[in-house]
């Protein structure tokens, strides 16, 4: 049982990405299924909750969070919120009403926006930097709404609003856990104003050597992982699911250039080899197939490596979409082993 990390599994896209950049079909109610199959084994494997996408070209989010609620007990919808799309005031009374109705928490993943071309089309052309000013704003109104329990005025930069009484009232152990996904100066200062969860896409664990644990224990990170009881079992799943793909390496050059995130620029400059068996993997990356680095090999290869990351502070864990039910089981394995390591090492110095 995973008692101590926060594991957040990834809901899949409505409308999965593919290098041809040409719409993909999919049935509506084959992807509903999805979605509660993703919820329901999410729940049964002991993790937190499940990431919710959010962009221009996938279905709602809110509505998909209220199919998770609706087909489980007590998992917990990570809804990914862009400014752009949603009044604050609207989004607040989303919240409430949802926890007035089902009784449960939904969390948020706040998002200034990637993809240069989703946001222009609606608007939306402020720089990179101020977008995380508008964000702060944004969000501080929202967790203002949410938590005062009287008439509420907001005089922000870009939001305001004057006595406004937030009904249905949302119970405190409600109010959602905010996270922040980013590596910019500006995403990592707004989740410090906010104390949001700050999530960043992982570098290969060397890169870390001498920086201090966060002294609160309250970062995030992103991963996928591809765990089995032998490493070659693992490695054997991980290339047939991620051949070598060079139409796939030229999209992520395309989507590189695209994009004004500093973390996927980062990634894409990593001296890491597709071909070599390192637990860090980033081949999946590097072809336009996910959009975080891989942790490959047996339980205790892949438990061994991300005990490293979880001793520096990342105690809340994204998983990329997971294609079976398998993969949660280990998965599951692989997070138990992590907190075993760590329990271990705390006896150690505590000894």
């Amino acid at each position: 049982m995973i008692k101590y990390l926060k594991i957040y599994a990834t809901t899949p896209e409505s409308e999965p990405q593919n290098i041809s950049m040409k719409r993909v079909s999919i049935d509506g109610k084959d992807y509903y299924n999805k979605v509660i199959n993703t919820a329901r084994w999410s729940e049964v494997h002991g993790f937190e909750g499940t990431l919710i996408y959010s962009n221009n070209s996938l279905a709602d989010g809110w509505a998909i969070a209220q199919v998770v609620l609706e087909h489980t007990n007590h998992l917990t919808p990570l809804v990914a919120v862009n400014p752009v799309y949603i009044r604050p005031y609207a989004l607040a009374k989303r919240i409430a009403t949802i926890s007035f109705m089902y009784g449960r928490r939904v969390d948020i993943n706040w998002i200034a926006g990637g993809f240069q071309g989703d946001l222009v089309s609606l608007g939306e052309e402020t720089p990179h930097d101020e977008r995380y000013d508008k964000l702060f704003d944004y969000a501080s109104l929202v967790d203002g709404l949410l938590k005062t329990r009287r008439l509420h005025t907001h005089e922000g930069k870009y939001y305001n609003v004057k006595n406004v009484l937030m009904r249905p009232e949302i119970p405190e152990e409600m109010i959602p856990i905010q996270l922040i996904s980013g590596t910019s100066e500006a995403g990592l200062a707004t989740a410090e104003k906010l104390g949001a969860v700050k999530v960043k896409y992982a570098k290969p664990i060397a890169e870390y050597e001498g920086i201090e644990p966060d002294e609160n224990f309250n970062l995030g990170v992103r991963f996928g992982i591809i765990a089995r009881e032998t490493s070659d079992e693992a490695w054997e799943v991980a290339n047939e699911r991620y051949p070598d793909d060079m139409k796939g390496k030229m999209a992520h050059a395309m989507a590189t250039k695209a994009s004004d995130s500093n973390w996927h620029k980062d990634l894409s400059k990593l001296d890491a080899s597709d071909d070599e068996r390192n637990v860090y993997w980033l081949k999946p990356f590097h072809t336009y197939k996910t959009f975080c680095p891989y942790l490959v090999g047996s339980h205790d290869e892949v438990a061994d490596e991300l005990a490293k990351y979880v001793a520096l502070g990342h105690t809340s864990i994204i998983l990329d979409i997971m294609q079976e039910e398998d993969d949660f089981f280990h998965c599951r394995q692989v997070f138990e082993t992590v907190e075993l390591i760590l329990q271990k090492e705390l006896k150690k110095h505590f000894a």
